[in-house]
């Protein structure tokens, strides 16, 4: 009877024990969320990249190293008049610095850059490099010869620097950065974007952007009441996914520990974890460091695309007991920690890309014959002829060029003609004339027609990529319902039947007729026959990934659907 008494006594302290645990337990996570639903009361959301996250409204948010094609931007404040002074004195600067032969040419391009949405400065192109030598496979031996310059463009808006630039840049695709530039929207108080474009601090990059552009961009966050808390969120596209995830790399890193060091690590949680229709793995950690602080990581990664901006590399993260001098206890507690990484992650999402429906109002004619000066914006799209050359010279680009409506008439670089010496040391100088160019509308169709210098890559029929058979009905259609100026992209099923545009503008393909549920194919670009060890005279050409835009819905050609006798042959830059 008695070991009976006594059996019983201490299953009922034990039961009081874990009744007690359990109210506890409840009790601390109440005070946990009432401590998260405190911080999390009034939120703000960033714009990062093509992203949004809510932050907390008081976090110290900075979007830092944005990059996009090859180029590094930096945005900071500065007076009008200051930004004009530094102007000044950079261009002084690049023009006193000796060319590469030692001469004074060591600045090739200066001109005024200023858009509509009022951003305004100055492009330069300069510090041009040249690398030759000879290659052999033990056969043969080629010479190649390599031209790069330094590119870069500064211009001002609203109280906002922004400095864009690349050292090393290939010769053929300086003018990049002037179109970056008009794509270039103000955007001072960081306010949501209601149009699809990329992000940066107190501005934003209008689409289309291409994957192959490499944007780039992150977010460093703190917060004043929890110093030790940092964020940090990296966006990039274009970036070929790591062959192993955030899981499997976490994984080999806690195998190779020793058992010392496993002992001072506590897994919390490591899993796959999807945030608005993003596919990542997470990882959360409790670290014990050598001072005996207590610490915890949360990590968060999509691996991403190389060809969809829309799914970028994504890399999250919030870290506790950041230190000046070293690592420091957590400031919160293990609970509220986890709850304020779940409310704030759980709100990452790619912005919404649909653009408001604006009023359309008919534009005015613009006749053949127009003339537009040098810096005005273009009033329509098509073929204008430059008025300058004469005496044997010629127009960097060609006298006769495509500009877009919307951009700037550009100045012409006129190319005197060569000597002998330049010929053979294959230099080619350059001025500009102090009048604005004039320029003419001679032609408003979207490219030259004429045969392709190399063969285009052709578009294939998903069911001969597929295996599957596709009806004729389907590939008939022109698909009406899809908009004049839609989107898509190399290797994706063409939505509609029609002329497609090739947004490259470097590209051989001009506009193209597909039919619909074919796969847009890539662009085509020729490489300059003394480029990268090639026989000189020898045409190469080479194909990457590009945007496609439907500029008319038609038939096939010479059916007549839809079709003007005009668009019998794809027209084809000259």
């Amino acid at each position: 009877m008695k070991r009976l008494i006594q059996t019983g006594l201490a299953t009922l302290l034990a039961g009081i024990v874990i009744v007690g645990l359990a109210g506890a337990w409840a009790a601390g996570a109440a005070r946990d969320k009432r401590e998260v639903d405190r911080m999390t009361e009034k939120m703000k959301t960033v714009c990062v990249g093509r992203a949004l996250v809510d932050m907390p409204e008081e976090a110290e948010v900075e979007l830092t190293h944005p990059r996009i094609e090859g180029f590094d931007i930096v945005t900071f404040s500065e007076s009008n008049e200051e930004f004009h002074s530094r102007l000044s004195q950079r261009e002084a600067y690049i023009r006193s610095v000796p060319d590469r032969l030692g001469g004074n040419k060591n600045l090739e391009v200066a001109r005024e850059i200023k858009t509509d949405h009022g951003v305004a400065g100055r492009f330069f192109v300069h510090g041009r490099t040249v690398t030759e030598g000879q290659s052999s496979d033990g056969i043969t031996v080629e010479r190649y010869r390599y031209e790069a310059v330094a590119v870069e463009a500064l211009v001002h808006v609203d109280g906002i620097s922004i400095d864009i630039s690349a050292n090393q840049y290939g010769v053929d695709a300086v003018e990049a950065l002037p179109q970056l530039v008009a794509q270039l929207i103000p955007n001072p108080a960081n306010k949501i974007p209601t149009e699809p474009g990329f992000c940066i601090d107190r501005a934003y990059f209008r689409d289309p952007l291409s994957a192959a552009q490499g944007e780039e961009v992150r977010l460093m966050a703190r917060l004043p009441n929890h110093p030790d808390i940092e964020f940090m969120l990296i966006s990039a596209a274009g970036v070929k996914p790591e062959e192993q995830g955030l899981l499997e790399r976490n994984a080999e890193s806690r195998a190779d520990m020793s058992a010392a060091e496993k002992m001072h690590v506590s897994t919390i949680r490591a899993a796959v974890r999807t945030i608005s229709g993003l596919k990542g793995d997470e990882v959360i950690e409790r670290f014990v460091e050598d001072n005996a602080a207590t610490v915890y990581s949360f990590w968060w990664e999509v691996g991403g695309t190389e060809d969809n901006v829309f799914i970028p590399h994504i890399s999250f993260t919030m870290d506790t007991g950041k230190g000046e001098h070293g690592p420091t206890p957590s400031s919160l507690s293990e609970g509220v920690a986890l709850g304020l990484w779940d409310k704030i992650s759980s709100s990452f999402r790619i912005r919404p890309t649909v653009a408001p429906k604006l009023a359309v109002t008919e534009p005015l004619a613009v006749p053949i014959g127009t003339q537009t000066l040098a810096g005005e914006s273009c009033p329509h799209s098509g073929w204008w002829l430059c008025s300058e050359p004469g005496g044997g010279m010629s127009v960097l680009g060609g006298q006769r060029q495509y500009l877009c409506k919307g951009q700037k008439m550009p100045q012409a670089l006129l190319l005197p003609p060569q000597t002998l010496w330049q010929r053979m040391r294959g230099l080619q100088s350059s001025y500009e004339v102090d009048t604005r160019t004039a320029w003419k509308l001679v032609d408003k169709r979207e490219r030259d027609r004429g045969v392709p210098r190399l063969p285009l890559a052709q578009a294939t029929l998903a069911a001969q990529a597929s295996g599957s058979q596709l009806s004729g009905k389907v590939l008939s259609g022109t698909g009406p319902g899809v908009a004049i100026g839609c989107i898509s992209k190399t290797g994706m099923q063409c939505p509609a039947s029609g002329w497609w545009r090739c947004e490259e503008s470097h590209a051989l393909d001009g506009t193209r007729w597909f039919a619909v549920g074919s796969l847009l194919p890539a662009a085509t670009f020729e490489i300059p026959s003394a480029a990268f060890g090639r026989t000189f005279g020898r045409a190469q050409a080479i194909q990457r990934r590009s945007v496609w835009q439907l500029v008319r819905h038609a038939g096939a050609p010479g059916t007549g659907a839809t079709s003007s006798p005009d668009d019998e042959q794809p027209p084809v830059v000259a």
